[in-house]
């Protein structure tokens, strides 16, 4: 291969519901995929679904698609980005949403700025950044929290110390596994002050999407259930 030719990371978006595809699949996207044939992924079948969903002629078997995901050997890696490092296009992409943030994609993309890889970040769906412009709290101010901690104790001490400080003011944004979202609501219900705005964004880019923000006096008086369905939570003091 010739050595003149730019080599590029290509960060795809994946839907992350049903109704993601139609709004932000353009000729471009389609173009953009079509030239990649090595791929980083944290989950080969969702991306080899996404890709057959498309219809443009992309033949699977001949993708070579490498699974990383959190828990992966950061080595096994390294090892295949060794060895692909002659090719001009690489793609990385995430089971949903957009890489590297608030999933993994960040190792793959440190070893492209090593390499003096040309990083290309394509536009698409991010639940967090959904969540905030939608809630109507400070999007001037914001701290993504990730997962919070499991324990009672520790979670009770974090949320109450985000109303103190320098950061009382900003929106604080995180996430839950879907089994545990109504047991991290009725905690949050628990250990908030009553004035405490809280908007939660359900089932975001599906026919059942919901963005709610009230306050918790508010939402001690409604009745909700979030079940399994991935949802995002901000709050602001």
């Amino acid at each position: 291969m010739s050595n003149n030719i730019e080599k590029e990371l290509i960060l795809f978006p994946l839907p992350i519901g049903e109704l993601s595809s139609a709004q932000y699949i353009t000729e471009y996207h389609l173009n953009r995929i079509k030239s990649i044939k090595f791929w980083v992924a944290e989950n080969a079948r969702t991306l080899r679904r996404f890709i057959s969903g498309l219809k443009i002629g992309i033949h699977i078997d001949e993708l070579d698609i490498f699974e990383h995901g959190i828990r992966s050997d950061i080595r096994d890696l390294h090892q295949f980005l060794s060895e692909i490092q002659n090719e001009s296009i690489i793609g990385l992409c995430s089971e949903a949403g957009i890489p590297c943030v608030a999933d993994p994609g960040n190792e793959t993309v440190k070893w492209a700025h090593k390499n003096n890889r040309r990083i290309e970040p394509l536009i698409g769906p991010n639940s967090i950044a959904m969540s905030i412009e939608a809630s109507g709290l400070n999007g001037q101010n914001y701290i993504f929290h990730g997962y919070l901690p499991v324990k009672e104790q520790v979670f009770s001490r974090l949320v109450k110390s985000w109303s103190q400080g320098p950061y009382n003011r900003y929106t604080h944004v995180f996430i839950e596994v879907p089994y545990r979202s109504d047991r991290m609501l009725r905690s949050l219900l628990s250990e908030l002050p009553q004035q405490c705005q809280l908007s939660i964004s359900i089932a975001l880019h599906t026919e059942n999407q919901s963005i709610t923000t009230k306050t918790v006096a508010q939402w001690k008086k409604t009745a909700i259930e979030i079940g399994k369905t991935p949802c995002v939570f901000c709050l602001l003091f």
